[in-house]
């Protein structure tokens, strides 16, 4: 069970969200993101610092 959580947290943070709700049977992808929202905000962040890591490399 651990496995197959994993396996999907993993595809919605490659931005895979279809194929979740697919595996989920969510008839909406919609529903995927309002259940795990909490994985793509950590994507937001992590992206954030990411982007101000190069921004603050250049100026």
């Amino acid at each position: 069970m651990r496995e197959q959580e994993t396996e999907l947290l993993t595809a919605l943070r490659r931005g895979l969200v279809h194929v979740v709700a697919a595996r989920l049977g969510h008839a909406d992808p919609a529903i995927t993101l309002r259940v795990y929202a909490h994985v793509v905000n950590e994507q937001l962040a992590e992206a954030a610092a990411i982007f101000a890591g190069r921004v603050d490399g250049v100026a």
